[in-house]
C-alpha cells in the first residue's frame, strides 16, 4: 500500500503539478500515517523486548548464584520499560487533525525531545546505576580485594574511568541504534514535511 501512495505521488508532482492542493495533501496524509504507524509499532516491540531480557538476565544471574545482582538489573530494566511506555504515550497525545502539516511538526519535535532525554540519561545513568552493579558481582572475590588494596586516589581514578566509558558507551549505542531503527523513518517525515512547505508556497 505504501508503495502504490509513492507511485501515485511521485506521478502527481512530475505531471507539472496535475493534482489538485487537497489531493496531494491527502496523499501526504496517507504516506505520514504509514510512516508514524511504522514509528509507533517498531517502538513498541523495542520496548517490549525489555521484558524479556529482564527475565532472562535474572535466571542467569541466579544460575550463577549472584540473585541480588539478577534482581537489581531486572527490575532497573523493568523501569526503563515503564519510563520508555511514558514516553511513547506521550507521542500518542499528538493526534493527526485536518492540519497534517502542524501534526508532523509536532511529532518530529516530540520525537527529537524524547531522544535529547535518553542521551542526557545515558550520560548520568550507567556511572550511577551499573557501578553499583559491578561492585555485587566482584563482591567477596580477589578482584574486589584487590581493588580495595590499592591507593584511595587509584580507587577514584578507576571509578572515574569506568564512569566516562560506561557513559561514552552507552550514548554511542543508543545513536546507533535510534539511528538504525528510526532513522530513515524520521528522515521521511522530514521530507514530507519539507514538501508540504514547498506546495504551501506554490500555491501563492
Amino acid at each position: 500500500m505504501e508503495r502504490s501512495i509513492e507511485n501515485i505521488w511521485k506521478e502527481g508532482f512530475e505531471s507539472n503539478k496535475s493534482f489538485e492542493l487537497p489531493v496531494v495533501r491527502d496523499l501526504y496524509t496517507r504516506k505520514s500515517k504509514l510512516i508514524i504507524d511504522k514509528i509507533k509499532s517498531t517502538s513498541k516491540w523495542d520496548n517490549l523486548s525489555l521484558i524479556p531480557m529482564a527475565i532472562v538476565l535474572f535466571g542467569v544471574f541466579i544460575f550463577l548464584d549472584k540473585m541480588l545482582l539478577g534482581f537489581y538489573i531486572g527490575t532497573l530494566l523493568v523501569l526503563l520499560f515503564f519510563l520508555n511506555k511514558k514516553m511513547l504515550n506521550n507521542l500518542d497525545m499528538f493526534n493527526p487533525s485536518s492540519n497534517t502539516y502542524q501534526y508532523l511538526i509536532n511529532y518530529v519535535s516530540q520525537l527529537k525531545s524524547i531522544q535529547k532525554f535518553y542521551i542526557k540519561l545515558l550520560a548520568i545513568g550507567p556511572p550511577i546505576l551499573i557501578i553499583p552493579a559491578y561492585w555485587m558481582y566482584f563482591q567477596g572475590t580477589s578482584v574486589m580485594s584487590g581493588f580495595r588494596g590499592l591507593d584511595i586516589y587509584f580507587q577514584i581514578l578507576i571509578i572515574v574511568v569506568t564512569a566516562i566509558v560506561l557513559s561514552g558507551i552507552g550514548i554511542f549505542s543508543y545513536k546507533i541504534s535510534t539511528h538504525v531503527l528510526y532513522g530513515k523513518l524520521i528522515m521521511r517525515i522530514e521530507e514530507i514535511i519539507k514538501d508540504m512547505e514547498e506546495l504551501q508556497k506554490s500555491k501563492f
